[in-house]
């Protein structure tokens, strides 16, 4: 057994996403772990009497399948921890926090059956266990995870392309709060695009009716500057709330700066709840203030047309821990996505708080999704409800983050199929309802399939979308000549005129395909031409950055199969596709080079294809010499004068966040 004292945990106060936290109490570290493949564990009362003598000792979070033997074990895991509740505890709430178990969860306390979360195993979930605890005294938490190839889970059976990592693979906190708290805190930041500088910030807060209720319920707020060059309160007083459920509020700020993938600029709100006379609870959340619109066929970032270009990594690819990977791991993959220039991603499924943080905090626009995957998915009443949930999980846990600016619905499904086609209108619709901030879309893989060719072919599903999402694989998986790219992406626009298109994939994959890194560079210089060619398509994401752990894979070099699709391996290694990629996504163009005497002069034009946005506050170096570079739009020339130094032969182009954009040697 593991015995922890409460006393012992640094407590953390967490500003980075919707749910308003106290004393999360990090109960991650030591546990016990025994796999079940015999089911007996319930039949053995494991849940009551402890695991067995020959448990492992693992530390949270933790995936099975990354040990020796059960790489390919789908079924349950038991996991189990002794702590010690202090006494001062007593009278207080007490809910488990999980960031992530796969894929079903049962949980007991002091062997009573406290909670489950079946069938949905990446969003964030709690259980209370306030009645459950013994204050001063020992308590077992027991946890059941299974991974088991399931028709009442998403992803559906076994139709994902990803790792089945089973377990409690992210964070597991204990929240402690007054029996009076705010539970979330929803923050909807509105610029005013007219009046720069002018904002408006809505707050719609969770919290027990008689909080709600209760004429003796008065909240403070302070928000202050987060992630830009001063850390000033821009507002702190007492809130007018609107006792609806959820309460509601609103504040306006003047001389705000607004969040951009170049700009990240973000904002902390702290509340304080007085309830009778007494603070009873303080919780904060970040946000940030943007716009995201589609306007004819192009996104509209904060008012300006874009065309965004970036990449979508796999989580989950790391040897050592899967699923269960560190931040560190997590910033590692990130990194390298920001600096091929990235800065617009997808995920197929939801991931955890911290991508999403780093996300807002260095500049990437986010669609991430439902994982439904896969054309052997079902669609029935069950795997839809599942849908649902998934989307309110999402929503709850992620609402907050102005990276994230789509909600994706599914992927490669059956897009021209009736019941489908229903299917996901009504998520989409849900979706919506849920959150009008942000954009819905479905990724089709059968888009290319065209009434003209397929008479009584109904329209694809993601025509229905804000955005259409097409997984262009024309010279592998769908076995064409790449040069016929072209006439298809031509035949799509002829058929959905107006509606703007994502390149959501486009790739080689290895050992399926032949021709390696080589092909994969031909391949691309190439497809981003000609894809910045269509005035139809708004963005692109190329897959992928990684070559990544999957059930599916083809590639078996370790333990777990893999598929060999990156431009990084699987150590994260940059293969030479890395450098072409980040040439081929910055959006700026070298147009020239010439010596006048002691300087160079470097004639840069901003690009109009994909990516095409504005470039404002970026840097060019050369040795010790920092040069501003003036703000550049799409199509705009200008020259920028270096003053070469001796023995300096290269220089660099870096965005205001510090990312390179460029380098060259001259």
């Amino acid at each position: 057994m593991v015995k922890i004292l409460l006393a012992s945990f640094i407590i953390l106060f967490f500003s980075l996403n919707a749910l308003c936290q106290r004393q999360a109490i990090d109960l991650n570290g030591e546990w016990k772990f025994a796999p079940d493949s015999l089911s007996k564990g319930e039949t053995e009362f494991w849940f009551r009497k402890g695991l067995p003598a020959d448990a492992y000792d693992v530390n949270l979070p933790y995936t099975w399948n990354t040990r020796p033997g059960l790489e390919n074990y789908w079924g349950k895991g038991w996991y189990e921890k002794i702590l010690e509740v202090p006494k001062e505890m007593k009278g207080k709430v007490l809910r488990l926090q999980f960031d992530g178990v796969y894929h079903d969860a049962t949980i007991w306390v002091n062997g009573e059956y406290a909670g489950k979360h079946f069938g949905v195993g990446y969003t964030q979930f709690f259980v209370d266990i306030s009645k459950l605890v013994k204050t001063g005294k020992s308590n077992r938490i027991v946890v059941l995870a299974d991974n088991s190839a399931s028709r009442s889970s998403i992803p559906f059976m076994k139709s994902f392309d990803w790792a089945h990592d089973g377990g409690i693979y992210r964070n597991v906190k204990l929240i402690v709060t007054d029996p009076s708290f705010i539970e979330r805190v929803y923050v909807t930041a509105i610029p005013d695009l007219s009046l720069p500088g002018k904002g408006i910030v809505k707050l719609k807060m969770m919290a027990p009716e008689r909080v709600i209720s209760g004429k003796r319920t008065s909240i403070t707020a302070e928000i202050r500057e987060e992630n830009q060059k001063t850390s000033d309160i821009v507002y702190s007083g007492n809130l007018k709330l609107k006792h609806n459920n959820p309460l509601e509020a609103e504040i306006i700020l003047n001389n705000i700066r607004l969040w951009h993938f170049d700009q990240p600029n973000l904002y902390t709100i702290t509340l304080k709840l007085n309830y009778k006379g007494k603070v009873t609870d303080s919780c904060s959340a970040t946000f940030g203030f943007r716009t995201i619109t589609i306007e004819g066929e192009r996104f509209v970032l904060n008012g300006e047309k874009i065309r965004p270009g970036g990449i979508e990594w796999m989580p989950g690819s790391s040897l050592k821990n899967g699923m269960a990977e560190t931040h560190e791991e997590m910033a590692a993959n990130l990194s390298l996505m920001k600096g091929m220039n990235c800065i617009y991603t997808r995920f197929h499924w939801p991931q955890d708080e911290y991508v999403l943080d780093w996300c807002d905090r260095n500049g990437i626009l986010v669609q991430e999704e439902i994982p439904y995957w896969g054309s052997s998915t079902e669609m029935n009443d069950t795997t839809i409800a599942i849908g649902r949930q998934y989307l309110d999980e999402m929503i709850a846990a992620h609402f907050n983050h102005p990276s994230l600016i789509t909600w994706g619905i599914g992927n490669e499904l059956r897009g021209h199929d009736p019941v489908f086609i229903k299917a996901l209108n009504s998520l989409r619709d849900y979706a919506r309802l849920k959150d009008s901030t942000r954009l819905v879309s479905y990724v089709s893989n059968s888009l290319g399939w065209l009434k003209s060719e397929n008479p009584g072919l109904l329209p694809d599903a993601t025509s229905n979308g804000d955005v259409m999402c097409w997984n262009d694989y024309t010279p592998t998986w769908y076995n064409y000549p790449i040069e016929k790219t072209l006439s298809i992406l031509n035949n799509i626009s002829a058929e959905y005129p107006g509606k703007p298109l994502v390149i959501s994939e486009f790739g080689l994959c290895e050992p399926a395909f032949p021709g390696g890194d080589e092909r994969r560079i031909r391949d691309v210089q190439f497809q981003i031409p000609t894809y910045g060619s269509q005035a139809n398509i708004a963005g692109f994401i190329y897959f992928c950055l990684n070559d990544y752990r999957t059930h599916m894979g083809e590639d078996h070099t370790y333990g777990y199969p893999q598929r060999v699709h990156g431009i990084v391996d699987i150590n994260l290694k940059k293969k030479p596709s890395y450098k072409v990629l980040q040439n081929l996504c910055s959006p700026l163009d070298i147009t020239a080079i010439t010596r006048n005497g002691p300087d160079i002069t470097v004639q840069l034009r901003g690009k109009t294809g994909i990516p095409s946005y504005t470039v404002n506050g970026y840097t060019m170096d050369a040795g010790s010499e920092i040069i501003p570079i003036p703000t550049v739009k799409p199509g705009e020339e200008i020259n920028v004068i270096i003053p070469v130094k001796a023995g300096v032969n290269k220089f660099a182009i870096h965005r205001p966040t510090g990312f390179e954009v460029l380098e060259i040697e001259f």
